[in-house]
């Protein structure tokens, strides 16, 4: 990613329909909270994400969050075209079609420059407002051998208020 000056050229608006998604979830409290758990869960995610029934792509996964000031709900799900048996553990949501401004991030971990940032100032700078109960979705490739502590590469779509 170039620096934040650029933050035009790195940031687009893009609608998304609506995806139906099958996987974990993991709810963690800021203060008190357990975050070794997200790992966990991420590993569980990856051990069983076979079990998944009409997958969209297979090599794609998706961790879309949203949050509130004591805690904040993250998921590790697999995109599907229609609901089938929903493995054990696991549950099914629908995201319904919405605007983003998404960003791409290819660097090291911990981010820097942090994508959210990006985000954020694009927003700012452009007069536009977050959608203040949707929810933030993170995809990942699976092929991108994303190294926690070394590198990381994924697109953030930030929820907006219509603007498209």
């Amino acid at each position: 990613m170039d620096s934040l000056l650029n933050v035009d050229e790195q940031v687009k608006l893009i609608k998304l329909g609506e995806m139906k998604m099958v996987g974990f979830p993991v709810i963690v409290a800021f203060k008190e909270g357990d975050f070794s758990k997200i790992d966990k869960t991420k590993q569980q995610f990856m051990e069983r994400r076979n079990e998944i029934l009409n997958v969209i792509d297979p090599n794609i996964y998706w961790a879309p969050w949203f949050s509130c000031d004591v805690m904040f709900t993250y998921f590790y799900c697999l995109q599907v075209s229609e609901w089938a048996e929903i493995p054990h553990g696991m549950m099914s949501f629908t995201i319904p079609e919405a605007e983003y401004a998404a960003v791409h991030y290819s660097g090291p971990h911990p981010m820097d420059p942090d994508p959210y940032d990006y985000l954020a100032i694009f927003r700012q700078k452009n007069n536009i407002e977050l959608k203040e109960k949707g929810m933030v979705l993170e995809k990942y490739r699976f092929d991108q051998n994303c190294e926690p502590g070394v590198k990381i590469a994924l697109d953030v779509f930030g929820p907006i208020k219509s603007e498209i």
